[in-house]
């Protein structure tokens, strides 16, 4: 009995909580997050609104995903409704990809009374939810 407590106390480091604090972390400047290269891929993507909401979704609700020049993502997504999510800004493209690999962690929606970012770097201005009965 000794030698399985201790096989499970070595193929175990402890909670693996301790890095979700860095996940949370509102720090960086970046409007979206995603999984770190060699991490497992998320199962919920978290939208961050202006009016301090979040709302997360499932990536196996996601149904498709389109991306119209670099300034808007629109993802279909079917839970108990049908969910339309926009999402607006400049320079998504990399966004959208990071949503086909369901890889993005969170998306933050910019503050319209906070300072720009640059013309160069992504931004999201807006994100809009519409929710329709299925039948």
């Amino acid at each position: 009995m000794s030698q399985a407590s201790r096989a499970f106390q070595e193929t175990h480091s402890g909670p693996s909580l301790r890095s979700v604090s860095k996940v949370i972390s509102n720090t960086d400047t970046s409007p979206y997050a995603s999984a770190h290269p060699g991490e497992m891929p998320p199962m919920m993507f978290q939208l961050r609104l202006s009016d301090g909401r979040w709302m997360s979704y499932s990536y196996s609700d996601v149904r498709e995903i389109e991306c119209r020049d670099a300034g808007q993502i629109k993802l279909v997504v079917f839970a108990a409704s049908q969910i339309l999510i926009t999402i607006e800004g400049r320079n998504l493209r990399e966004l959208a990809t990071l949503f086909g690999m369901a890889s993005v962690r969170w998306l933050q929606e910019a503050d319209p009374r906070s300072v720009r970012r640059p013309e160069t770097e992504s931004d999201i201005t807006r994100i809009v939810i519409e929710t329709s009965k299925t039948e």
